[in-house]
């Protein structure tokens, strides 16, 4: 048996180059609920990488977050939305349809007949951040902005056009960014 030294080492060299690698799933989540979940569970138990609601970090970003910026984009009745982040990785966050409101409750007043709410417990308070905010025509959001920090959390109001529609929010990093894709109004 001289080559049981041999193959051990070659496992254990193939196991150690796997954990090192950063071909992690993509976080992200989707839905067409009304309200976001609190869970950070699996929506599936026999897929572990299946989207969640609420995404929470795994590189230590959290403490550094802040939203950068915003950008919306139509195509073929379609909206897109991508939430800019100022460091490479993404804080806890959660996308769902809510009341147009501040972080604090406070009235929002923008444009809609729906609202998605893009919550991002950043931790850091922005220091001379203005508000920012986007129009657009075509495609089912007519309005987005960001409405303020509030107890760690910064948030970003969206306008729906014709109700609540479906969309898919995911999060990409390097830059970072949370991405939400608005479907046509039915």
């Amino acid at each position: 048996m001289p080559h049981r030294p041999q193959v051990a080492a070659m496992v254990s060299a193939l196991l150690l180059l796997a954990a090192c690698t950063d071909a992690e799933p993509e976080a992200g989540a989707s839905s067409t609920a009304s309200t976001s979940s609190s869970s950070a569970a699996p929506t599936s138990a026999s897929d572990p990488t299946a989207p969640t609601e609420e995404q929470v970090p795994d590189d230590g970003s959290r403490d550094e977050m802040r939203v950068t910026g915003i950008r919306l984009t139509g195509q073929n009745g379609s909206s897109r939305l991508v939430v800019d982040l100022s460091g490479n990785g993404v804080p806890e966050w959660t996308v769902g349809y809510s009341e147009p409101t501040d972080p604090g409750g406070g009235p929002v007043d923008i444009s809609g007949d729906a609202f998605l709410r893009v919550q991002l417990r950043t931790g850091t308070q922005p220091s001379g951040q203005s508000s920012s905010r986007v129009s657009a025509s075509p495609g089912p959001v007519v309005e987005a902005r960001t409405t303020g920090y509030f107890e760690g959390t910064e948030e970003v109001l969206i306008g729906v056009r014709g109700g609540e529609v479906p969309f898919r929010a995911y999060a990409q990093t390097d830059p970072g960014r949370i991405v939400i894709d608005v479907g046509p109004a039915s």
